[in-house]
């Protein structure tokens, strides 16, 4: 299927929404943009582009699986990936300036045509995620080690940070520890 559509194409549209359902493969694209991504499916897309006078209004769902390495042992992982593009194009006669729009991406269109293959790439490598693992990874609470080191999670790095602290009192402090102790009456002691 082919993504890229000239303006004049589209005015056919204009009473009626362009909906369009099939798949592009954007692979060689997304690979030499991010050299983490090991492997892409083709992608699916369903869309309705709605043409109007001074604006088309794009809604699409986007789904794909992408191979990723994992973060712990590089070892290929299969990361499916299902979102939504809502973006408004502006074409390049258009003058006027219209209100941001928060919901949507507004996109000032260069061009006499419109191409989705780059909004496509942007929006699958803006929703990559930090960090995948394997299933077995996932289960498994063991972190990879070696000669003297150890991966630890975060959650178990502050938790030796905080008894750490509590366990080491500096020893130029250690006699103030008494300062404030009670006597035995419950008063606190005074110089």
């Amino acid at each position: 299927m082919k993504m890229k559509w000239s303006l004049n194409e589209l005015k056919r549209y204009l009473n009626e929404p362009f909906i369009f359902s099939d798949s592009v493969d954007l692979k060689e694209s997304l690979v030499k943009r991010e050299e983490e991504i090991l492997d892409v499916s083709p992608i699916h897309l369903d869309g309705i582009l709605t043409v109007n006078d001074d604006e088309l209004i794009l809604h699409m769902n986007v789904s794909l699986k992408l191979t990723l390495p994992s973060a712990r042992s590089l070892e290929p992982v299969l990361f499916p990936m299902d979102f939504v593009i809502d973006e408004v194009y502006i074409p390049k006669s258009d003058s006027y300036e219209k209100p941001v729009d928060e919901e949507n991406v507004v996109i000032y269109l260069e061009h006499d045509w419109i191409d989705l293959s780059e909004s496509i790439v942007d929006s699958i490598l803006l929703n990559l995620p930090l960090q995948v693992f394997t299933e077995e990874e996932e289960k498994s609470h063991n972190m990879p080690s070696g000669n003297n080191w150890t991966v630890i999670s975060e959650e178990d790095y502050y938790h030796s940070e905080e008894k750490e602290s509590e366990e080491t009192i500096d020893p130029r402090f250690a006699g103030l520890k008494d300062f404030f102790k009670q006597d035995e009456s419950g008063n606190q002691e005074e110089d």
